[in-house]
């Protein structure tokens, strides 16, 4: 009992005591302030170091921006690198690329190392044939590229077309071999600019750029700042692509410091006018009265507010017996919802307006709200509405009693979701209807990055091409294309990085399926890098082997019909013509025959029909070789040497080329193997010889030169002379016919050019003259 009373007697002691409660506010107050400015300078360092970490975030994005940019280009150059290591069209794409990256100033190609191909060419040009590999100062970081397989960035260093800039080097690999780099140059000054550093920096922060010095490992700093890494709130950022970092402080790192002693003056101000107002309160006690009826004022103001708020509310709101899930109390908006009356709601419970599948879920969550396991909770489900119509919802409860105490009521808050609900069951319903079509049509889609690796591909590429999805993407695509038709592969995808999220529409091309074999497909591929759900290219391929083999049928008929046409014209002439003569000249002898009684000119008519008919039996010879060239359907076609079957030819001439002191210059290589008949080979080369020596001029030595060489994957073999030539501007269109002669040369029949063009024809291959009068000529055998 003294107890309570000495603390009433302490409690009555210090409240009648004005300015000891002043000076103990005062002393509370001036405490409490400066802990809290204490914890605002912390937060204020915080959030400077924050403001930086996110300045340095835009640093680094803008920087990943151009290296992205860096890498896309580099990526593009080395896509025109074919199979074989040629570097095809560089002064077609790189213009185009640059114009499309501005912020890379300079393309290059290294194979090997060394610097062949640069554009822009005229202020570049000083570092053709400069070997990076060799030079110390570049050696080391494009070694590092090779070795880490990916896109490396060197520098800053001085180029030797002046100027400084950073070097990014894409290592390429042609059949698992280093083949060099396809590489970019971006000065310092664009890439400092493409950084935005001037910009961010402000009047608030200071940046510095280092690297590590390859050569002397120690760390370069290339911005004219000094920055004291130690004492100043700082953050950097390190970018791995080319071992770079990017430094961020601040100008005046004490200004925050000073920024807080005016509150700090504040702070002992509020506190002596706290102390003084806390000595006039404890003087004032009807005063406090007053003011403990106020905020009784106040909390009534509040329930009324809460009233308005729960009757006028735009969403369902119920008052609820927890116990027994009874309605308290229930506003407009979900008397609206649920159909019923104020008076109807009265007496009834959550149970008989929910779904039955659903009353099990909610009444496990009120027993664990009633057990205080949770304070809150929030579902979907379905209420059954008067009309029993069904409605969505989203029900929200939390209960009307404080934490660790007991209650009976809670309040529940009913949204309307029947519109998303209905939206999103459409949406699967699309989803499910789309994979069904994407994945049993028969048309494959594929996603690929950069690389020509796939990152999915719809299982309709299993039925359509025999391979498994895993198998698919561990391949290269470009390793699936036939080799001719890479060039419009390639073609196709810088179309589409050119124009992003545009279809582009490919030329039939071939991809092997599983078994090895070439089928005909048409492509489309659309760019979709830049989409966050897709980050590829789209490739939808469609089979279309069947139709492309019959048009390819259909135009080998049409031209075999035309050819066939064609020689049936000329051979129809023929026969009219040269059988028409034969026959006229036997009918004017035999008249004469007839006419004359004389023996010796009946001898010497008889003589003249001997002639005719050894001429008609050469033409009648003639056309039956040619019948037979156009009709042999069952020639052995053989892989032959070229060399073996010149050799062959030249030892059956040997005779006729010492005789005429003919001089024959050779350049066939022994890899030179073509598809042919044998007996045609050895015709043709024996009819090209024999001609050269025929015709050649006889003022001056004969000279033969026989060249092979490949041009677009095919052997050509080119047989050139000094002889008397031919004028094509006369003879152009009559030079292969038969029996077509454009010399005074005795015993030129015109036969042989008609049926060794037949002959190469049937092979599948053509030829072609170039000729001048006085000069020579030179025959071209292009091979199938």
């Amino acid at each position: 009992m003294s107890r309570n009373k000495g603390s009433f007697s302490f409690k009555n002691n210090f409240l009648s005591r004005p300015i000891l409660a002043g000076v103990f506010s005062f002393v509370f107050l001036f405490l409490l302030g400066f802990f809290l400015l204490f914890q605002s300078y912390q937060i204020i360092r915080e959030s400077e170091a924050r403001e930086m970490i996110n300045v340095m975030d835009l640093v680094e994005k803008n920087l990943n921006n151009s290296l992205k940019d860096s890498y896309s280009v580099a990526l593009s150059m080395g896509l025109i690198i074919d199979d074989e290591g040629n570097i095809r069209d560089f002064e077609q794409y790189a213009p185009l690329l640059l114009e499309q990256y501005p912020v890379i100033d300079v393309v290059q190609m290294v194979p090997g190392g060394v610097i062949r191909k640069v554009y822009p060419y005229q202020a570049n040009k000083a570092v053709i044939g400069y070997d990076i590999l060799k030079d110390p100062k570049t050696r080391k970081e494009a070694l590092k590229a090779i070795d880490v397989g990916k896109m490396y960035f060197a520098g800053p260093f001085d180029l030797l077309q002046g100027g400084t800039a950073v070097v990014g080097r894409l290592p390429v690999f042609k059949n698992n071999k280093f083949w060099g780099f396809s590489a970019v140059i971006i000065k310092l000054e664009s890439l400092l600019e493409q950084a935005e550093l001037n910009k961010l920096a402000g009047e608030k922060y200071i940046f510095q750029f280092s690297k590590i010095n390859p050569e002397s490992n120690e760390e370069q700093f290339f911005l004219q700042n000094d920055l004291d890494i130690e004492y100043n709130i700082s953050e950097t950022i390190l970018l791995p692509d080319g071992d770079w970092k990017f430094y961020i402080a601040l100008k005046n790192p004490k200004e925050a410091f000073y920024e807080l002693i005016p509150m700090a003056f504040f702070i002992l101000l509020i506190a002596s006018w706290l102390g003084w107002v806390v000595t006039l309160l404890f003087k004032q006690p009807i005063r406090l009265q007053a003011l403990v009826n106020s905020q009784a004022g106040e909390l009534a103001a509040s329930e009324l507010k809460f009233r308005t708020i729960f009757n006028q509310a735009a969403v369902g709101m119920v008052r609820v017996e927890t116990a027994t899930g009874k309605f308290l109390e229930t506003n407009q908006r979900f008397r609206e919802l649920s159909g019923y009356s104020a008076s109807e709601l009265n007496g009834m419970n959550f149970r008989e307006i929910s779904h039955p599948s659903e009353i099990n879920k909610n009444l496990v969550l009120i027993k664990q709200l009633l057990n205080g396991d949770i304070r809150e909770y929030s579902l979907e489900k379905r209420f059954i509405q008067k009309s029993g119509n069904i409605l969505w919802v989203k029900l929200s409860v939390s209960p009307l009693w404080k934490k660790d105490t007991s209650g009976n009521t809670h309040i529940a808050i009913i949204e309307d979701i029947s519109e998303r609900v209905v939206a999103q069951n459409e949406l699967m319903k699309n989803e499910k209807r789309y994979r069904a079509l994407v994945e049993n049509g028969g048309e494959v889609v594929t996603i690929f990055n950069r690389k020509g690796k796939a990152i999915y591909s719809s299982p309709a590429i299993q039925k359509i091409a025999g391979y498994s999805e895993a198998e698919i993407n561990s391949v290269n695509l470009s390793s699936l294309i036939h080799p001719k038709d890479i060039a419009e592969l390639d073609k196709q995808i810088l179309e589409a990085i050119k124009f992003p999220s545009k279809p582009i529409s490919g030329f039939t091309i071939r991809a092997k399926n599983k078994k090895g074999e070439w089928r005909w497909t048409e492509s489309t591929i659309t760019n979709l890098l830049e989409d966050s759900s897709v980050k590829g290219f789209v490739g939808n391929f469609r089979d279309v082997s069947e139709k492309k083999e019959a048009e390819i049928n259909l135009n080998k008929s049409y031209q075999m019909v035309m050819e066939q046409n064609r020689r049936l014209l000329n051979f129809s002439y023929i026969v009219s013509h040269n059988l028409r003569s034969h026959s006229s000249n036997i009918q004017a002898i035999l008249n004469l025959y007839n006419t004359t009684t004389l023996e010796e000119e009946k001898l010497n008519y008889i003589g003249l029909l001997s002639k005719v008919g050894n001429a008609l039996n050469h033409t009648l010879e003639d056309l039956n070789e040619v019948v037979s060239i156009s009709t042999n359907l069952d020639l052995n076609i053989d892989p032959l040497q070229i060399n073996a079957f010149l050799n062959k030819t030249i030892d059956l001439l040997e005779m006729q080329i010492s005789d005429k002191g003919a001089i024959i210059k050779r350049d066939v290589p022994d890899e030179m193997i073509v598809k042919f008949n044998a007996a045609y080979l050895e015709s043709v080369l024996l009819n090209f010889l024999t001609n050269a020596i025929r015709y050649r001029e006889q003022k001056r030595k004969l000279e033969i030169s026989i060249l092979g060489y490949k041009e677009n994957g095919d052997w050509i073999l080119e047989i050139a002379d000094n002889g008397v030539g031919i004028d094509l501007e006369r003879h152009g269109d009559k030079i292969f016919g038969l029996y077509k002669t454009f010399t005074q040369i005795p015993n030129s029949r015109g036969v042989g050019l008609f049926i060794t063009r037949n002959q190469i024809e049937a092979m599948g291959g053509r030829v072609a003259v170039e000729s001048e009068v006085g000069v020579g000529s030179v025959f071209k055998i292009y091979f199938k």
